[in-house]
């Protein structure tokens, strides 16, 4: 009885030591969020609605991963939540195809400050502001690592940012940062171009390919043996 006490308030303290860690993490990045907001800022209505668009998108990608109690999350859901936030029934202007990969939490949080600033600049510069549409395909290559292709189309013609607001920061150095992986975005008169690779290490399993049918059904479980040889707290 007294080893499973011991037990219980060792794993209690690890908890609360790992909640601990994540606030402050949650923190910091809403800190830098502010930050950076204001200083891009032309003004104070601007400053409140871009930093609560940008604080939304957080929170949605956070209830995503601890649904499932912070387990890794599908970025097919990733993306289909986001579009769905700024175009509702429209959602289908953004098309998405690749398989069923599942992501660390980690990454699952970056990506979605990525693609929310992706779809924020499609949707008031690119295609999206006009009657254009996004295709996002993705792919995992052989050695683990994750592809993500985004490429617009059918919008008013483009041309390159005059100033390197946070949002730029947020696309062009987030995975490079904060995953260790690449980015690439082209300006492209036809239609903005980008390229993402998101190490292997941030890749935790490919699972069937989603049906139209799952699109309302939670992320599948994960399989045992998905994460051996990984290193987690």
């Amino acid at each position: 009885a007294d080893e499973e006490r011991q037990r219980a308030h060792e794993k209690q303290e690890l908890l609360i030591a790992e909640l601990n860690h994540r606030v402050r993490n949650i923190l910091a990045l809403i800190r830098g969020l502010i930050s950076q907001t204001r200083d891009s800022a032309m003004s104070v209505d601007q400053f409140i609605g871009t930093l609560e668009s940008r604080v939304h998108a957080l929170a949605r990608a956070h209830d995503q991963i601890t649904a499932d109690r912070w387990s890794p999350a599908r970025l097919y859901d990733l993306i289909e939540v986001e579009s769905g936030a700024y175009l509702g029934e429209r959602s289908d202007r953004v098309q998405l195809s690749g398989p069923n990969v599942l992501l660390t939490p980690g990454c699952f949080t970056v990506l979605a400050l990525v693609i929310h600033e992706m779809l924020t600049n499609a949707a008031k510069y690119g295609a999206l502001s006009d009657s254009g549409t996004v295709k996002i395909d993705w792919r995992v290559d052989e050695d683990g690592s994750l592809l993500i292709d985004w490429t617009e189309s059918g919008g008013p013609p483009v041309v390159a940012p005059t100033r390197r607001g946070f949002g730029s920061t947020v696309i062009e150095r987030s995975i490079p940062y904060d995953l260790g992986g690449h980015a690439e975005i082209s300006y492209r008169l036809a239609g903005i171009e980008a390229h993402f690779c998101i190490p292997s290490i941030h890749v935790v399993s490919v699972l069937p390919d989603v049906t139209a049918t799952d699109r309302a059904k939670p992320a599948a479980p994960v399989v045992p043996g998905l994460l051996k040889g990984r290193n987690v707290l």
